[in-house]
């Protein structure tokens, strides 16, 4: 998540890794269910431990399942002290962890497992979610094959991925964050692949000044790109002639560089990631199984890129 995610925020590493005794639904259980885009994001709607609906971000870059406080409060568990985490702003928040008997996203669910506790309020206010209850992370996916078939705006989890056309392409990837090889107007690098972010792609401070990206285009500097954890997110924005990932060559995608001095995107691992911007140009299936992903053109494929700055920035 923005990593700030989702459930992204974060979203290259969102919390910290935490293990789980959880238990999925049936290897049989099947769910289709729409999802809806804030703040470029995708939530769904889901129950927690019987109650709800509650709405959560779906996010690939969040290794962990997330809850607020206040959705703690509404379903009655217990939260103990977990210490402080960063996420993409510059900042730390506190933490806690619970247990959560039951998630459920239509007929599918996660049993009996540990959840992280942030408060998500401002990531909420600032970026315009009439409701933020938490995100869905890593438990999930490496539990079920999900399908983002955003021509149909829904979203599938089962048991095996479904049949794909015979051109869709496979893009190996590494990591409980999936992460894969790309090409950055030319550079080679690693991409973290993240529907937390609601950038198009978002080049790590580390990769941007080693390759002289801070003034290589005309750019807008150093604005409020978002909001995640630990606060805003600064960066340069600008457009990048060319982007080489999920085996297609795609021109003209706005880019933010960030500049942030604390958190996720100061990371040297990878170049950068790909966020919303550009994953929902393509159906993808996320089968971690496999260690894979499965991606075809959608509807969005050939739409021209623009920034928009967030919903608190545009009011």
């Amino acid at each position: 998540m923005e990593r700030a995610s989702a459930a992204a925020f974060i979203t290259a590493a969102f919390i910290s890794v935490m293990q789980t005794a959880a238990t999925a639904s049936s290897p049989s259980s099947t769910a289709t269910v729409l999802y809806s885009y804030v703040d470029n994001r995708m939530v769904v709607r889901c129950r927690l431990d019987g109650r709800g609906p509650f709405y959560m971000i779906v996010d690939t870059g969040a290794p962990d399942i997330t809850i607020t406080p206040e959705t703690a409060r509404q379903i009655g568990v217990a939260v103990v002290a977990n210490g402080t985490m960063t996420g993409a702003g510059n900042g730390q928040v506190r933490t806690g962890r619970t247990t959560i008997t039951r998630l459920s996203i239509g007929s599918i669910g996660l049993s009996d497992f540990s959840a992280s506790v942030v408060d998500l309020s401002e990531i909420r206010t600032k970026l315009g979610f009439p409701r933020l209850d938490g995100v869905i992370g890593y438990p999930i996916f490496k539990r079920f094959s999900t399908f983002v078939n955003v021509d149909a705006g829904t979203i599938s989890f089962a048991a095996m991925p479904p049949r794909t056309p015979p051109f869709a392409t496979s893009t190996a990837f590494t990591g409980t964050i999936p992460t894969i090889a790309g090409s950055i107007d030319g550079i080679s690098t690693r991409i973290i692949v993240d529907t937390g972010d609601r950038s198009s792609l978002t080049l790590f401070g580390p990769f941007a000044r080693t390759h002289g990206f801070y003034g290589r285009h005309p750019s807008r500097t150093n604005i409020v790109t978002g909001y995640g954890i630990g606060g805003p997110i600064h960066g340069d924005v600008f457009t990048i002639p060319s982007l080489d990932v999920l085996g297609k060559h795609l021109r003209g995608i706005v880019t933010r560089a960030s500049r942030q001095t604390g958190g996720v995107f100061t990371s040297a691992d990878q170049g950068g990631s790909v966020g919303t911007g550009v994953l929902k140009r393509f159906n993808i299936v996320y089968d971690y199984a496999d260690k894979r992903i499965i991606a075809w053109p959608s509807k969005y494929f050939r739409s021209s890129d623009r920034f928009s700055p967030p919903v608190a920035l545009a009011q």
